[in-house]
């Protein structure tokens, strides 16, 4: 008689479940944004990413005592968001590569099938999804300009798709789904598409804005869509490092 073999063990964790919680997409972003503000210190850039300035600016408003209560209160959060995930670490083992390999992926394919979404719209050039305003004068080493140039691309990814898809998006989706009760499909659509024409949009508000071009609107409007659904998809961490990879690309190339 023949002895029967054990069961497989069980996965220790579903790598597409924990990839798309909250906690594990801070950790994820933090060493971006790291990389972001060291650049940006380094080089003393006066130049900054227009969605981080609006955070900064939505934070300067509060005065500062409500900037200090913010600071502190995001502070206290991240802690323990690492207090929680250090008890979790030997479950996470590998999701975070996991998410980088991803990340990279969809951002090298990103720049190829937003100009094939936008192909009806002939498209004159590949433009970086980040509105890099402000760079023109100045005198900066080629050094200090392309550490500059690379801590404004990867500070893209994190504050663009954190406004973008993840206030913006979400917001649409859960109040559609919870407030009006569409179903997930249309609720997801819907948020996906508004953010996406949105996000093309606000690269041209204001006077540091770009000068308006169809071409470059519709290559930024699909490349909204595409990084919708992966937020949607795959979450936060994962959308905003394909964003900046793909304007690191842009950026060297």
């Amino acid at each position: 008689m023949k002895a029967r073999r054990p069961a497989a063990a069980a996965l220790p964790y579903d790598y597409v479940a924990r990839t798309r919680a909250l906690p594990v997409n801070l950790l994820f972003l933090m060493p971006f944004l790291l990389i972001y503000q060291l650049a940006l210190v380094f080089t003393r850039s006066p130049v900054d990413n227009a969605a981080a300035a609006w955070l900064r600016a939505l934070f300067h408003g509060l005065g500062h005592r409500g900037s200090v209560l913010v600071t502190l209160a995001v502070a206290i959060g991240l802690a323990l968001v690492v207090l929680v995930r250090v008890r979790e670490a030997a479950r996470d083992r590998g999701i975070f590569g996991g998410m980088l390999v991803e990340g990279l992926c969809y951002g090298a394919l990103l720049g190829t099938v937003a100009g094939m979404l936008a192909a009806r719209l002939p498209m004159e050039r590949v433009v970086p999804l980040a509105a890099q305003t402000g760079a023109a004068g100045e005198t900066l080493l080629e050094l200090k300009s392309g550490v500059r140039d690379l801590g404004l691309a990867v500070g893209a990814g994190i504050f663009e798709e954190l406004i973008f898809r993840g206030v913006l998006l979400w917001g649409l989706y859960a109040l559609l789904r919870h407030a009006v009760g569409t179903d997930r499909i249309s609720a997801g659509a819907v948020a996906i598409l508004v953010s996406a024409y949105i996000f093309s949009d606000y690269h041209h508000w204001g006077f540091t804005g770009e000068p308006y071009d169809a071409h470059v609107f519709a290559f930024r409007f699909h490349a909204g869509i595409l990084l919708g659904a992966v937020f949607l998809f795959r979450g936060l961490g994962i959308a905003a490092c394909a964003h900046g990879f793909y304007d690191v690309l842009v950026m060297v190339g």
